[in-house]
């Protein structure tokens, strides 16, 4: 997804902004076989916002470095209203959102053309030592960024997951070049995209993502097998977890559903493009 920036700021307009606007169009590879953004592309640009955003704050990866330290993504949760189409421009705004313990807060939403809001999610972040890959103290970085916003885009943050029980193995994988970012480890929404892809076409086919609570809870690296176990725990709900082969966990994860009737889907693909 490409974008085109806009930042808005509150008091003193000669600081940096709290708040960061971007214009996402919505391309081919974006989207599924309805023609709409995947919840993996969506968090894609929102990931890439909020590294655009710590970049022009001046706590982002180049200043990281230069002290032997780098962001990681710990907690995400996204809720999804409504999804955008292929062709679409959306409004995508991220802003930091203070610290809580270890870690660092920031929330975005997504809005359509006519300012309504599609898709919205917080986010924990923590900064670890590139050695050791200890957590760093935030404190010091988050002051550092002005006029910051205290709104909740979802009404709280995200949560710790319990350690769900062993469930059935839905997806395997082996960890290759295109899943590995700067940090040399697999990027945030890789891990999206599998759990998604650990269920089945006919699920697909009648549902509908409406809610996906992630926690990275490890790293994954190039040539790892992983794979991806799966329990319901209510209707049209399921908690995930992606172990390596010594069962060794690196992400949990909670997905909820909308079921979509087949008439509904139909129509949704004809009268799109």
């Amino acid at each position: 997804m490409s974008t085109e920036v806009h930042q808005t700021g509150r008091g003193n307009p000669g600081l940096k902004s709290g708040v960061r606007h971007e214009r996402v169009p919505i391309h081919s590879y974006d989207v599924d076989f309805r023609k709409r953004a995947t919840a993996e592309a969506m968090s894609r640009a929102f990931l890439e916002a909020a590294w655009n955003h710590a970049e022009d704050l001046g706590v982002g990866y180049a200043e990281l470095a230069k002290q032997n330290k780098f962001w990681v993504l710990a907690r995400l949760f996204v809720q999804i209203d409504s999804y955008p189409h292929w062709g679409e421009t959306v409004d995508l705004t991220t802003w930091p959102r203070g610290t809580s313990g270890v870690f660092a807060l920031r929330d975005f939403e997504i809005l359509n053309a006519e300012a309504k809001r599609l898709a919205a999610g917080a986010s924990s972040w923590l900064v670890l030592d590139a050695v050791t890959h200890r957590p760093q103290r935030v404190e010091k970085l988050v002051l550092r960024i002005p006029a910051a916003e205290t709104r909740l885009a979802v009404g709280r943050e995200p949560k710790k997951l319990a350690s769900t029980e062993a469930g059935a193995i839905a997806l395997t994988r082996i960890v290759r070049y295109s899943d590995i970012d700067v940090n040399h480890h697999v990027n945030s929404a890789r891990y999206i995209g599998w759990l998604i892809d650990s269920y089945s076409p006919e699920f697909h086919r009648s549902h509908t993502l409406r809610a996906l609570e992630v926690n990275y809870v490890g790293e994954s690296r190039w040539a790892d097998n992983l794979s991806v176990l799966s329990r319901q725990l209510g209707p049209r709900e399921f908690a995930h977890s992606i172990v390596k082969l010594d069962q060794s966990e690196v992400c949990r994860a909670e997905l909820s559903w909308n079921a979509e009737s087949a008439d509904r889907s139909l129509s949704t693909l004809a009268s799109r493009r």
